[in-house]
């Protein structure tokens, strides 16, 4: 069966294919790369036994019973599988090293037409039945897919398909060079859960960079870079720009009456109401202990009593309540508001100017 296939086989060329392959596989390892060149020093020298100049037709037939047992001794030893084929799915050759991968030994190929393209994995047979059709143009390919093993399961392969070319280069046949990849396919897939662990841990970080931990908005430090980036932007384009200091009255004695899973509750909630009631290009953060900047992009001093007036309303609507101790929560807040003019120089005249407002209406409420 083998034989037909052989007197059209170019040795040297499955020599050459075979030695790439093993210093691919071992990844340029020395030992990888000394074994290929070994095979292929031993498939040029029976090249060369068998269309040597001058044998004749006993010896030629005798050479090939020899060579052909050299062949499967050889196909024998290598880790990859090498199998002939015709292109209506005929394996006339496939070596033994297949019953380790899939299970089934190379006679039970041989029995069933079309039956390597038949353990494709479904999902894969469509892409491997069109790479196979292409070698027929001449092509060469190396593809990766899916083999069902006699077991069940299926083991990730690689193939390195070439066409096989008649005297007149006429394509008659290919053949493939198959190779388990099930370990680099467990490592690629355990690369990509460890790199989207680490790409989550860096989210983790991020956010912990800019978020508040408790309330989720920015902290402090993240609020000051976007301040920065709208004075900036506000000075360049002269367009108006507003900030508000809202503190939370009296946190502290909330905290010591009702303990600070309470006081952490009003600062959750306070947060959520001002989110609620700003616009999407409004920026919220937590500035202190008690106290949130909310930058507000394009607000003039008009507007700015308003938004201050509305927000100051919400907050203070809101009461926290514990069912289980039956009591209820209800706090203030003091708002200071400041908006850039021609003698703001920084986003730091602009924090004073609303800190000083704040501290003015605090004092205001002492008074009262």
């Amino acid at each position: 069966m083998l034989k037909k296939y052989i007197s059209k086989y170019n040795y040297c060329t499955l020599g050459a294919i075979i030695a790439v392959n093993c210093a691919i596989v071992s990844i340029f390892k020395l030992e990888g790369i000394i074994f290929g060149l070994v095979v292929l020093a031993f498939c040029c020298t029976l090249q060369f036994f068998i269309y040597g100049e001058g044998h004749n037709k006993s010896t030629e037939n005798k050479t090939n019973t020899v060579s052909e047992k050299l062949f499967h001794s050889v196909m024998g030893i290598i880790p990859e599988i090498v199998y002939i084929s015709t292109f209506d799915g005929s394996v006339k050759y496939i070596s033994e090293g297949i019953e380790k991968v899939v299970g089934h030994k190379p006679e039970e190929i041989y029995k069933t037409q079309n039956i390597l393209l038949q353990l494709v994995h479904p999902e894969d047979r469509a892409m491997v039945s069109a790479q196979i059709q292409k070698l027929q143009n001449g092509s060469e390919a190396t593809i990766e897919y899916r083999l069902l093993k006699k077991d069940g399961s299926y083991v990730w392969i690689s193939d390195s398909l070439n066409c096989v070319k008649n005297e007149w280069g006429n394509v008659t046949h290919y053949n493939g060079i198959l190779m388990n990849i099930d370990e680099r396919k467990l490592h690629d897939k355990n690369l990509q859960s460890l790199n989207a662990r680490i790409h989550q841990l860096n989210d983790m970080v991020n956010q912990h960079a800019v978020r508040d931990s408790l309330t989720n908005v920015y902290n402090r430090r993240y609020s000051l870079v976007i301040l920065q980036n709208e004075f900036n932007r506000a000075r360049t384009q002269n367009k108006p720009l507003s900030c508000i200091l809202m503190n939370i009255d009296h946190l502290e004695s909330i905290n010591n009456r009702y303990g600070y899973f309470m006081g952490n509750r009003v600062l959750i909630e306070v947060a959520r109401c001002i989110q609620k009631h700003i616009k999407s290009s409004d920026i919220i953060s937590r500035f202190g202990a008690g106290e949130f900047l909310i930058v507000l992009p394009e607000i003039d001093k008009e507007d700015l009593n308003r938004v201050s007036g509305l927000l100051t309303n919400e907050a203070e609507k809101c009461v926290i309540k514990d069912e289980e101790k039956n009591m209820k929560i209800n706090f203030r807040v003091t708002v200071g508001a400041g908006s850039i003019t021609t003698t703001t120089k920084s986003i730091t005249d602009l924090i004073e100017q609303a800190s000083r407002a704040l501290y003015a209406a605090k004092a205001a409420k002492k008074q009262s």
